[in-house]
């Protein structure tokens, strides 16, 4: 395990970085630091604020399987520093469009489409390619840069946006993602040839094509892709309707932004804790667990004491912290390297869908319902349903050796347990 750290720091060190600034990440806590102001200046409306958030994600997800596709066969590394500089020059854009809601859609989409290259699948692609014994505790490392985004942003960007405007906030997000961005992309270029980027011979083109999206034929991906999407449609959307809601229960917005930022304390408590947590318990379980905070964090927004409001916000950021880590490590056991960089893009892409859908959602149901409460007591039952979903899942290969699910004999049933010995004698 040390070893592959002493080799490969380099890549993990500027991944990390890099992954900071992820066009999803950094939009969605930062974003609720926009609303009050937008409404207040340009007129946007809170269901406007929630479609802009519905458009970033559809666009991305649409786009993400096709950029992971692009990974699986140019390299992840060239693919992100197109989108580092993709996403600058969309966040600077946003910045200067008109203050109306078509056009600042319009901003959304391209900010988007250029910045798909910085999510996640593509960073979890170039460390799972250096780290193999210590793949879970790396891949949390490499999401905890984006934790102290989740952290400092919400409080950081009111500042911003006190001082200089919403206009000047887009500008300091573009500065952001040029200066973390470009830095984590050169650090990562320094550790040497990328794994994958040596890839593109004859054999591995060949394997990649033999197991393509192969899984997407078994209902095992489909069952586990579905618990991990009920916390995401269900309670996702609060990282944009928290500070409204707060601000509805009689807090300031410095006050509001103070609690959304334990969002980004807990993020990184489960980023790190979802390593230490599957080397110690079983990955399904973990990721029932994990949904079913959530659920109980919306259960705790139906208050109003401040005590209980901030550890909602540390339960909504342990489920944000924990799932991408546990699904990427699911996904790697489960069905190996050879196609991981597009199905963890296309269940990404259905995750994002889902947070797409969720502040939709909430506002639809709060409007219909006369207020957040009924949102909150359907998002406790949906993602609590969700957590039992992913209780059902079997026991993944404790190592990617033993081959991949999808390549087992058909006698391996959704309902039986996988037996890493089993399946090397398959």
């Amino acid at each position: 395990m040390a070893s592959d750290f002493r080799q490969h720091w380099r890549t993990l060190a500027g991944c990390t970085i890099a992954a900071s600034i992820g066009t999803f990440g950094l939009h969605s806590y930062t974003s609720g630091a926009f609303v009050p102001e937008l409404a207040k200046h340009a007129g946007f409306t809170r269901g406007e604020m929630s479609l802009a958030t519905l458009i970033l994600c559809a666009t991305i997800a649409v786009s993400a399987p096709f950029v992971g596709a692009l990974m699986d066969r140019y390299g992840a590394l060239r693919i992100v520093s197109v989108a580092v500089v993709g996403e600058a020059a969309a966040f600077a854009l946003l910045g200067l469009i008109r203050a109306n809601f078509p056009s600042y859609a319009s901003g959304i989409f391209i900010l988007a489409v250029l910045g798909v290259g910085t999510t996640p699948p593509g960073f979890a692609r170039m460390v799972t390619a250096r780290f193999d014994r210590s793949r879970v505790l790396a891949l949390g490392v490499l999401i905890s840069g984006l934790c102290v985004v989740a952290i400092a942003g919400p409080v950081w960007m009111t500042a911003v946006i006190q001082h200089l405007g919403w206009r000047g906030g887009y500008f300091a997000l573009a500065g952001l993602v040029l200066l973390l961005g470009g830095g984590g992309v050169l650090l990562t270029r320094s550790d040497g040839t990328m794994p994958e980027a040596q890839g593109n011979t004859d054999e591995s083109q060949s394997r990649a094509r033999a197991g393509g999206y192969a899984p997407l034929r078994r209902p095992l991906f489909w069952m586990m892709l579905l618990g991990f999407a009920a916390p995401a449609v269900f309670c996702g959307g609060y990282i944009l309707h928290l500070i409204t809601l707060l601000r509805e229960r009689g807090f300031s917005r410095g006050e509001a932004a103070q609690i959304q930022a334990l969002i980004g304390v807990a993020v990184l408590a489960g980023r790190l804790g979802s390593g230490w947590a599957l080397d110690h318990f079983p990955a399904q379980r973990v990721a029932a667990c994990t949904a079913f905070v959530s659920g109980l964090a919306c259960a705790l927004l139906l208050q109003s004491d401040p005590v209980l409001l901030c550890i909602a916000a540390l339960g909504i950021g342990l489920t944000i912290g924990a799932e991408l880590d546990v699904m990427a490590y699911l996904l790697s056991r489960y069905f190996g390297l050879d196609s991981f960089g597009r199905l963890y893009a296309l269940a990404y892409a259905c995750l994002i869908t889902s947070a797409g859908v969720s502040p939709v959602l909430i506002n639809w149901i709060a409007d219909f319902g006369g207020g957040y409460g009924a949102a909150l007591i359907t998002s406790t039952i949906g993602t609590i349903s969700g957590a039992a979903v992913l209780m059902l899942l079997p026991n993944p290969p404790v190592s990617a050796a033993w081959g991949t699910i999808a390549e087992t004999s058909s006698r391996h049933r959704l309902a039986d347990p996988v037996d890493p010995a089993t399946v090397a004698e398959t």
